[in-house]
């Protein structure tokens, strides 16, 4: 948008809030009931919108996915048919395109923004094992715990918990691996857990009410079971190519090479998916 083109956005999220003041072209209020095959619509509208009107980029979303592995955890039959669900309406989007004379100019991704992990209440860290819950506030619990010890309380919480539990990795602000990008925002609270995968960080009340169950993410993105998928098509990809993973953190870069766009300063780069390119920039 600030580079001159047209874009919008089917729920993306956070789509419906200004970034530095800008919205999208087009967007709509996340409605999570909205049906499916509406979003396929509108996007198929947009991108057949008269000259000067028309989208550049347009972001569709959708959480069935994600709804039925929280639900269901994983490898699960719900997940499954949610795959197939959407899987249809990829299908939708893309017969639409060619209908409309746009598969030889409209390039598809689909990719989502993280994995999913099983749980279970066999997998379950209690906190009040090891301190007492009075000394703290948990401003997060898992798999990233978010912990702000209570004033003088800080050091007792910290070796209380330091070597607690095998399946738990206890850091001061500071000591946060620097991969993360997560030690120096003040917004950060002075103690950081996190969770081996499958396991969760509870307390023996909270785990009678809510114990664990289905499915997580949030965890370790170097593990496996965090990975994401990418697919992509069109005229500005190679056919039949398999690449190494990449980080998401590239995406970016991908989007504004193909669009032709100045990407602003980011964590990411084009090096890792260049070569998927036909013709990269």
């Amino acid at each position: 948008m600030r580079q001159g083109r047209q874009a919008g956005s089917v729920f993306w999220p956070g789509s419906e809030a200004a970034i530095g003041g800008v919205r999208p072209s087009r967007w709509m209020k996340f409605n999570d009931s909205y049906s499916n095959s509406a979003r396929v619509d509108s996007v198929l509208t947009w991108l057949t919108l008269p000259a000067g009107q028309a989208m550049s980029l347009v972001t569709l979303y959708y959480s069935d996915v994600d709804h039925a592995g929280h639900t269901a955890g994983p490898a699960t039959p719900a997940v499954d048919s949610a795959i197939t669900l959407v899987d249809s309406m990829v299908g939708l989007l893309v017969k639409g395109l060619a209908a409309r004379g746009l598969a030889d100019r409209v390039n598809v991704i689909v990719l989502s923004d993280h994995g999913m992990t099983p749980l279970s209440r066999d997998r379950a860290i209690f906190l009040d094992d090891y301190i007492s819950m009075n000394d703290v506030d948990v401003v997060d619990w898992s798999p990233l715990g978010a912990i702000r010890p209570k004033p003088g309380k800080l050091e007792e919480v910290y070796a209380r918990l330091k070597n607690a539990n095998p399946h738990l990795a206890v850091y001061r602000k500071s000591e946060v691996p620097a991969r993360f990008h997560y030690n120096t925002n003040p917004r950060i609270t002075p103690l950081v857990l996190i969770a081996d995968d499958q396991w969760a960080i509870t307390t023996r009340a909270r785990f009678a009410t809510r114990p664990p169950s289905g499915g997580a993410h949030g965890y370790d993105n170097q593990l496996l079971s965090m990975g994401a998928t990418f697919v992509a098509a069109g005229p500005a990809f190679k056919s039949g190519l398999t690449v190494t993973p990449f980080q998401n953190v590239h995406v970016y870069d991908l989007l504004c090479s193909i669009l032709g766009l100045k990407p602003a300063p980011n964590d990411g780069s084009l090096d890792s998916t260049r070569v998927m390119l036909v013709k990269p920039r």
